[in-house]
């Protein structure tokens, strides 16, 4: 016998699938934005800069706040890893990785890390995600510093600099939560031996003539062929923006010892 069911049946049992598969979509959507969160910074916490650049392919924006400030701690650890790999009498070794980082996640989702790029290390949150879920934006608070958003606060760099083999084409400036300045730049020693740099006496010459003491790194020693970065943060707040250049000075040194004292100036424009 066939049993005839009542529209106002029908409807009730439309409306159930319905928030069924209404939920069903939204459970999707939201996981995954939180799933490519957890595995960028996962990545992060490697110290890996092979892991870092993958997951920088997969789950950043390309382009975006986020993907210039990956790339720079992706720059951060290819350079540290060069570094290890010449002692200060220019005996080679093989290169490794520098020690993972610590990472935790508290229940409103703030990601917190501790790692030995000093730069990074502070508190995550507030991820923007463009239409493909990928993360294209968040805000990040280090030590004495309140919340604040990396758009607009990080930017592409180029120089033109050459000279005696060293090699300066193009870097990353981002104003840290504090106000201060932080420059990567990327370095190539083409020729011309063991050359280094020290951590003192460094500083930023900004756009409007003012000096500003800095603290330079990673250290080490490099060699013909070798390519790594040069670091340098402010301790004061600098006029380096957008459309303008500023330089760097260098404490420089033609020898893995700190022999032969030289220094470098380092024209760059803020993109």
């Amino acid at each position: 016998m066939r049993i005839q069911k009542s529209k106002p049946f029908l409807r009730l049992a439309l409306v159930a699938l319905f928030i069924i598969s209404a939920n069903s979509q939204f459970s999707a959507v939201a996981a995954a934005p939180s799933s490519n969160v957890d595995k960028l910074f996962t990545a992060i916490k490697s110290a890996q800069p092979l892991k870092i650049e993958d997951a920088r392919k997969k789950y950043v924006a390309p382009n975006s706040s986020a993907d210039v400030f990956t790339k720079m701690i992706v720059n951060h650890f290819k350079g540290t890893e060069y570094l290890k790999t010449l002692d200060v009498y220019g005996n080679v070794s093989p290169s490794a990785h520098d020690a993972p980082g610590k990472l935790s996640k508290a229940k409103n989702g703030t990601i917190t890390v501790d790692s030995t790029f000093n730069t990074i290390d502070g508190s995550y949150r507030n991820f923007i995600l463009d239409k493909s879920k990928k993360i294209s934006s968040f805000q990040v608070k280090t030590n004495g510093s309140n919340y604040v958003s990396i758009k607009g606060n990080i930017q592409l760099l180029t120089s033109s600099f050459n000279d005696s083999g060293t090699e300066i084409k193009s870097g990353i400036h981002w104003k840290l939560p504090t106000g201060y300045s932080f420059v990567q730049l990327d370095y190539v020693n083409n020729f011309g031996g063991f050359k280094s740099w020290s951590y003192a006496k460094g500083y930023i010459r900004d756009a409007s003539g003012v000096n500003h003491a800095v603290v330079t790194g990673p250290l080490g020693c490099t060699n013909s062929g070798g390519r790594t970065v040069i670091e340098a943060t402010t301790s004061s707040v600098a006029a380096v923006v957008k459309s303008t250049t500023s330089t760097l000075v260098v404490p420089f040194y033609l020898s893995c010892t700190g022999a032969n004292a030289n220094e470098i100036k380092v024209p760059f424009t803020v993109q």
